[in-house]
């Protein structure tokens, strides 16, 4: 499935998961009661970014029939609405859920797991750079024994081959 489709489903999905927020206000509920439906809607808006990721990839992709234009229209409508989808989300949980605090620690932890995820990508980054770094090193110090030992293979058979020209030369009596 092009992950535009994917992108409008998922969209679908919030769209859906807000509206269960916004009746559970109507009907006085507690903010737990529609826990499932917050949940989805960030999971939703998580996705959308994941998918929107994958667009980019299939941008460049001679077989894609979409024009660029009607792409970058999809993606932008659909991230504007899930902000606006998000306000709307945070103004239920505050004034009408009357927990304020609530939108705030998500936020927190949101950026505190983001920046978890982004430092480990980073670190498996950096050990991935440094395996192929020793990686090199072993090919350059494999490659730096074999041409030492094609050297020294070439230093003794040009010493052997000098040596029997001098031994050659006694054995002639200096004569040529």
């Amino acid at each position: 499935m092009e992950p535009i489709m994917t992108i409008a489903a998922v969209f679908a999905g919030a769209q859906a998961a807000v509206k269960g927020v916004r009746q559970a206000v109507q009907l006085g509920k507690e903010v737990r009661d529609c826990y499932h439906e917050i949940r989805d809607f960030f999971h939703a808006q998580g996705q959308i970014e994941i998918e929107y990721k994958k667009t980019a990839e299939v941008q460049v992709k001679p077989e894609n029939k979409r024009s660029a234009t009607e792409q970058a229209l999809d993606i932008v409508f659909m991230r504007r609405e899930m902000f606006k989808m998000e306000v709307e989300l945070r103004e239920m949980l505050i004034y009408g859920f009357n927990e304020s605090g609530l939108y705030e620690e998500m936020c927190q932890e949101r950026a505190r797991i983001i920046e978890a995820e982004k430092h480990a990508i980073e670190e498996a980054q950096l050990k991935a750079r440094a395996e192929l770094d020793r990686k090199r090193r072993q090919k350059a110090k494999r490659r730096e024994a074999i041409e030492t030992a094609v050297a020294i293979v070439i230093a003794v058979f040009l010493s052997l081959g000098s040596f029997y020209g001098i031994w050659w030369m006694f054995q002639q009596g200096g004569q040529w």
